[in-house]
């Protein structure tokens, strides 16, 4: 694990709103994250729970309606909360970039390819003209498309989908920003293009010395390729720790029902699980654990009282009352879902061997 000398993003009791219809929604409630140096975080959870605009703010990209009303945001040590427009300019791309979930909308459908990942080159690096240009095939030939030269001079819909993903990863990269921001990189692909998607950024990472954040609702997807899982709900971050201390010993309900769900460890034969309920307006104001109504384990104090964080070990902390030693005394006997349970070392044979 990463060590605090190392720290090249740190939000703290992150809050953030939109405005919509005259009404304040809080989409962001308190969130804290370190994103240390060439690590990789996944950052998962259901649509909705916060993912994307929590990490839209550590580079200035949220809706209009939405605003930063509390906590901070420091990029290698420097406070970017407050940042204007033209502040934003100086970060977005060249030092921290991301890559969008639908490769055909982040795409210019009226620009070559090569324009585009050029453009990118001559704004952030000071590049111009044949020289620009040449990066921008030398970033196609890095990102694995074929004939780079031809293709430079075509456009988005001469493209398929994995190679549409693979032009908005070189765009990404064209500055070799220190924080690369995964948005749901592989969906809409059939499952070997997710694999070769999931290499190219893993090799970028390691050539270009990025640190990367992957989102996404699928724990399967990240189980090879993240450092770090930090499992986000309803706004806040409930579990996170290292990729085997998440897998192989969650703490809290949420993350076991996404485990749980995760298809490749059904059971032929058997319907596979489901989270019952639906997640919290966030319009209203929450109290007590905001997975308790869909919890069926749900203790009395989840529906009272919002839980602290509790260290499972140094780098594993999970938001639950199962953890508060005055439970652990009182319930010396408490054993997670059986499936979970039984779940260990069949999640321990599928994460080595995929």
């Amino acid at each position: 694990m990463a060590n605090n000398q190392n720290i090249i993003l740190s939000a703290k009791d992150v809050e953030i709103e939109f405005s919509m219809r005259g009404r304040k929604l809080k989409a962001i409630r308190k969130c804290s994250l370190d994103l240390y140096e060439n690590e990789t975080l996944a950052i998962v959870g259901e649509s909705g729970s916060g993912k994307s605009v929590f990490t839209k703010s550590f580079l200035g990209m949220l809706d209009k309606n939405g605003s930063i009303v509390g906590g901070s945001i420091q990029y290698r040590g420097e406070e970017v909360s407050g940042y204007k427009e033209k502040d934003w300019q100086k970060i977005r791309g060249r030092k921290i970039s991301m890559v969008m979930q639908d490769p055909m909308t982040s795409l210019n459908p009226l620009k070559t390819i090569g324009r585009q990942i050029q453009e990118a080159i001559e704004l952030h690096r000071g590049l111009k003209g044949a020289e620009a240009k040449a990066e921008a095939i030398k970033m196609l030939e890095k990102v694995g498309i074929p004939f780079p030269e031809k293709r430079y001079k075509q456009y988005p819909h001469e493209f398929s989908g994995g190679m549409r993903q693979r032009v908005v990863i070189a765009i990404a990269c064209a500055c070799h920003p220190d924080i690369l921001i995964c948005d749901e990189p592989t969906t809409a692909l059939d499952v070997t293009i997710q694999a070769q998607i999931l290499t190219l950024i893993r090799e970028l990472k390691e050539e270009l010395g990025m640190t990367v954040i992957y989102i996404t609702h699928d724990l399967g997807v990240v189980a090879n390729v993240a450092d770090r899982i930090a499992v986000m709900y309803a706004g806040q971050l409930v579990e996170f720790g290292t990729a085997e201390e998440v897998f192989f010993d969650a703490w809290h309900p949420y993350t076991w029902a996404l485990l749980s769900a995760l298809p490749q460890l059904g059971t032929k034969g058997e319907a596979l699980a489901t989270i019952e309920g639906t997640p919290p307006n966030l319009y209203n104001v929450i109290t007590g654990d905001a997975f308790a109504p869909r919890n069926k384990r749900a203790l009395a104090i989840d529906f009272l009282e919002e839980p602290p964080f509790f260290d499972v070990t140094p780098t594993h902390r999970v938001k639950s009352w199962y953890l508060d030693p005055r439970f652990k005394q009182v319930n010396p006997d408490f054993r997670r879902p059986d499936n979970i349970e039984n779940y260990k070392t069949k999640i321990r044979g599928k994460y080595k061997e995929a």
